[in-house]
């Protein structure tokens, strides 16, 4: 009795102390849950003026720095591809083929973009740092998150201007996306990650190469294609012709598509059916990639073109265009990402074009037609020479001083301006440095040109969060002197004149009959394979003569 009474006693205690063990495990993992369950952000960003909901582009990153999505982003996807077919996507398709995420490469960190409330949940718990961009014009807002285990975090964010340059008439524009739109039910959502770039006026370009032009393809062009969310403008623009040794070309503001696929090569052919189309057209890539120095050379003497892509992916083609301008060729500044083509995203290179009342993408047309712009990726620029603006003209009946103003303004939270230069013919007459800490640099000063001149300014410093420089220069303002040589007739007017000579000579040369199988490359990307060089090579040829004589008679 007294052995069993033990064994029973025995196995009591057992059970008991495996129960209040069973308790004191199912304690621990219960906190340990707790512990570890994830938390939820829900952010809302308004307009700090308006009140207003405002698209974003945010980033959410833990102490490690690895990023955080929202589940509700704005999907977005540019489109690069050279397809053998033109794009066909119905609404659902073409969102499932959109991302979510989007990489900075200047940050080097992962974002999405917010319509202006989002939802990041499956957050582990900890500290988190956020920031909110809103194109070139807002601050940037840094916010320190800390969530809990199975919290919630309600967080407001107001999107505060540093500038407001719209209500001074100057609108942003990117001439440069590559974004398809098949369908016209993808506008609301393209429109908005355009507003979170505050992107005005978002030109979305079709692109093509002599097999075919198709690419990035868009559901309409001209009046069909415009789409428009208050201030803010979708446009259908084509990159084509686009070759790879007469360089990559745009239009905007075109009618219809402008293609000449039997005479791809005779660039002349697409300008005049943009002038008859009331369309604007010009040059990609700062005027020197792609062999465009040789399209340039043949095809400035047109007067057919209006502009001239000169600030991209950080890198500016300043002195291609002071060669053009010092050439008496009046082409005004413009600029873009090419995005998705270069790692970017829109607008992070853009230019500024002043629009008289009303906003519309036909008076931001006329603001471009007019040569009043300026590039940037980050500075606000001011210019005025006798109270003349940016691509306007002031005619001297003899030379005298004139009054020449500029300023740059830029957020010190964001960017580092060195530096606001004046600029006469290409040359750097006056410099001049940011002092204490200033948000803007400032000069006011008397200059007799002495001769038909062009003036501009041009500013210089650095992204301070970025390892990438910050830049702006304005379109020139044209001084012409009455009874006095014009600029293509001055000494280096003739030095350039020589040097166009030199460049249709070169590609002369290439088209050679036993050369063209050198020039020519597969037809990928921008090739242009031999039999298609053949075809256009007469009239080709017959353009460089027209264009010869057009600079020897200089």
């Amino acid at each position: 009795m007294h052995d069993t009474n033990r064994s029973t006693t025995s196995r009591s205690g057992w059970a008991s102390r495996t129960s209040i063990a069973a308790v004191f495990l199912g304690t621990l993992l219960l906190t340990g849950y707790q512990t570890r369950s994830p938390g939820t952000l829900e952010l809302t960003i308004v307009d700090d003026v308006r009140g207003t909901p405002a698209p974003a582009r945010v980033e959410l990153l833990d102490k490690d720095g690895n990023p955080y999505i929202a589940a509700d982003a704005l999907p977005v996807n540019g489109d690069c591809v050279d397809r053998e077919a033109p794009l066909n996507l119905t609404l659902e398709r073409a969102i499932g083929v959109l991302s979510k995420s989007v990489a900075n490469p200047y940050t080097r960190t992962t974002q999405f973009y917010s319509v202006g409330s989002s939802v990041v949940s499956s957050l582990p718990p900890g500290s988190y740092k956020l920031r909110a961009y809103k194109g070139m014009e807002y601050e940037v807002q840094e916010r320190d998150v800390n969530v809990g285990a199975g919290e919630t975090v309600k967080l407001a964010v107001r999107m505060r201007r540093w500038i407001d340059l719209a209500e001074r008439g100057w609108y942003s524009a990117d001439q440069h996306l590559h974004i398809a739109r098949p369908i016209r039910e993808l506008n609301p959502f393209i429109s908005k990650w355009m507003q979170a770039e505050d992107l005005h006026v978002a030109n979305l370009l079709q692109w093509g190469l002599s097999k075919r032009f198709h690419n990035t393809i868009q559901y309409a062009f001209g009046s069909a294609s415009l789409y428009q969310e208050g201030d803010y403008w979708l446009a259908t623009g084509q990159e084509n012709p686009r070759t790879h040794f007469l360089g990559h070309t745009i239009t905007l503001g075109g009618n219809a598509p402008i293609d000449f696929r039997k005479d791809y090569l005779i660039y002349r052919n697409f300008w005049q059916e943009a002038r008859r189309q009331g369309a604007l057209s010009g040059y990609a890539h700062l005027g020197v990639s792609m062999g465009a120095q040789y399209g340039l050379a043949i095809d400035l003497p047109l007067g057919l073109l209006n502009f001239l892509e000169i600030l991209q992916r950080s890198a500016e083609g300043y002195a291609a265009w002071y060669e053009i301008l010092n050439s008496g060729y009046r082409l005004t500044p413009t600029a873009g990402t090419d995005y998705p083509c270069m790692a970017s995203y829109p607008g992070r290179e853009r230019f500024y074009t002043k629009v008289s009342p009303p906003f519309t993408y036909q008076a931001w047309l006329n603001g471009l037609r007019g040569g009043k712009t300026y590039v940037t990726n980050g500075p606000a620029l001011e210019f005025r020479v006798n109270g003349k603006e940016m691509g306007e003209e002031i005619v001297l009946d003899k030379p005298e001083p004139l009054l020449i103003e500029a300023t740059v303004r830029f957020d010190p939270k964001q960017e580092n301006i060195q530096r606001l230069e004046l600029i006469k013919n290409g040359q750097l007459i006056g410099s001049y440095p940011r002092l204490s800490n200033s948000p803007e640099i400032a000069f006011r000063l008397q200059l007799n040109p002495g001769e038909t001149s062009w003036l501009a300014v041009r500013a210089s410093g650095q992204k301070l969060n970025e390892a990438s420089g910050a830049l702006a220069h304005s379109a020139p303002v044209y001084v012409t002197l009455k009874n006095a040589p014009p600029l293509s007739a001055s000494p280096v007017g003739k030095a350039m004149a020589r040097q166009w000579l030199a460049k249709l000579k070169d590609l002369e040369m290439r088209l050679a009959e036993d050369q063209i199988q050198y020039l020519a490359k597969p037809p990928r990307g921008d090739g242009v394979d031999e039999a298609d060089i053949r075809t256009g090579r007469a009239g080709l040829l017959k353009a460089i003569e027209s264009a010869r004589t057009h600079y020897e008679n200089r």
